[in-house]
């Protein structure tokens, strides 16, 4: 199971939803929690079937501000239990295991925001009791660590780790595979986060990959491919069908190599980005912070 949290600052936007739309389509979550939507439910139907998400909950934002958003992929998966402008509250039934309960929880960073007449001294220390009463465990991600910037250069900028996953000790022992990552997004302040229960279960390779080719039109292009297509063609059987079984088994060889080499590459690239984009954040705060 996969849930996906994203502060969005307004799903009004056709380029939201566009990114929106990107991100479910690289992660494919099950379940999706978007704060600060900036509209009202009413307005979200529509948002929510270019999603392809068949439950959803809005609750109303606050004139231009606040809303919130939980979607799902299959209606008979998720039960609704409370909800408010802050939190959506849900039980998420699971195949073959007992549910799991999943709240959404969004409070504004600025107190003259926040609707209550409470200190926000008070409300943290409410908070602290839940998370020592519940034993929940702040679930660090994998990569990266800040989950929003002020967008700011030189000495202003600064980042901070404004969104996270807590979950119960109990569920933490429940799903030892459980793994959580930051979204990088290049056009908002805000990064996603997701939760994925079972992100670090090791896959089963049952048939070799080497065996599986699909044809790419990016390999039309290739030199290496060409050449390949053309011995593998000239030699062995005359039929058609044996040729194009040649071919297949000698491109997926190649293939599997070609994949694995620019998965590498891409790892490698998206690890320094992240490096360079965290330790810029860590450094300009330690500046920013000298008198």
């Amino acid at each position: 199971m996969k849930i996906l949290c994203w502060n969005c600052r307004g799903i009004g936007n056709p380029a939201t939803v566009r990114e929106l739309k990107q991100m479910l389509v690289a992660n494919d979550p099950d379940i999706v929690f978007l704060c600060e939507t900036k509209i009202n439910a009413n307005k979200f139907s529509s948002v929510r079937s270019r999603c392809k998400m068949e439950g959803c909950l809005a609750v109303n934002a606050n004139g231009k501000s606040g809303g919130l958003v939980m979607m799902w992929k299959e209606s008979n998966k998720v039960e609704v239990q409370t909800y408010s402008s802050n939190h959506i509250d849900s039980i998420i039934k699971l195949e073959n295991d007992n549910p799991i309960r999943f709240t959404g929880l969004y409070g504004n960073a600025e107190p003259n925001k926040r609707q209550c007449s409470r200190k926000p001294s008070a409300l943290m220390e409410d908070f602290r009791e839940v998370v020592y009463e519940f034993s929940m465990a702040d679930l660090k991600t994998d990569n990266g660590w800040f989950t929003w910037v002020n967008n700011r250069e030189g000495t202003a900028l600064v980042k901070e780790r404004v969104d996270r996953f807590l979950m119960s000790a109990n569920d933490v022992a429940r799903f030892p595979f459980v793994e959580t990552k930051v979204i990088h997004q290049s056009t908002s302040d805000h990064d996603a986060i997701i939760l994925d229960t079972e992100g670090r279960k090791p896959r089963d390779r049952h048939r070799d990959p080497r065996l599986c080719f699909k044809y790419d039109v990016c390999w039309a292009k290739d030199v290496e491919a060409k050449k390949i297509i053309k011995e593998a063609w000239q030699k062995g059987s005359t039929d058609i069908m044996g040729k194009i079984e040649m071919v297949g088994k000698k491109l997926g060889c190649w293939q599997y190599k070609k994949l694995k080499q620019m998965r590498t590459q891409m790892g490698t690239l998206q690890a320094n980005i992240n490096k360079v984009i965290d330790s810029q954040g860590v450094r300009m705060r330690v500046i920013s912070s000298k008198p």
